[in-house]
């Protein structure tokens, strides 16, 4: 494999593990990201040096979350992965939740007894900051649904 693939896969699984997320999970992701063809348990394995077991559990985890799927091929008993065409927007909808999860901690922090001027104006700055944000993603997400929509009418 080139040297610069195996670091975006890398990469990949850096950025979920900074999420909280399986470092081999995102490998598996990146991996999927890039691949032009569905990619077998095994291969994903030996590509990413690690035990089928790991592959596995991470792949099942993938596939619930929405980012890949399973997917037969014909004549092959074995289960291959690829990237789900809605894991772009599964993957915006998941970031938009987690900030309005955040945005509601705030909004009940607005509510306590706090007199202090700087506290409340943190707060506030916070609440209108995230507010942008998850505005922004959501007309980027829009604007991906009328894409994939106009797209699969031709």
């Amino acid at each position: 494999m080139h040297r610069d693939v195996e670091a975006f896969i890398e990469r990949a699984g850096l950025l979920w593990q900074r999420d909280g997320l399986p470092r081999i999970a995102g490998r598996i992701f990146g991996l999927t990201l890039i691949s032009p063809e569905p990619c077998s348990l095994d291969d994903i394995a030996e590509t990413l040096g690690v035990s089928k077991a790991s592959v596995s559990n991470d792949a099942r985890l993938l596939e619930q979350m929405g980012f890949i799927e399973r997917v037969s091929m014909p004549g092959d008993r074995k289960d291959y992965y690829q990237i789900t065409p809605q894991s772009l927007e599964r993957s915006l909808e998941a970031r938009v939740e987690r900030i309005r999860a955040f945005q509601d901690l705030l909004s009940s922090g607005m509510r306590l007894p706090i007199r202090h001027a700087d506290v409340r104006e943190r707060l506030e700055d916070h609440r209108l900051a995230f507010e942008h944000v998850v505005e922004a993603l959501g007309e980027a997400l829009e604007q991906l649904r009328s894409k994939h929509q106009s797209e699969s009418r031709r």
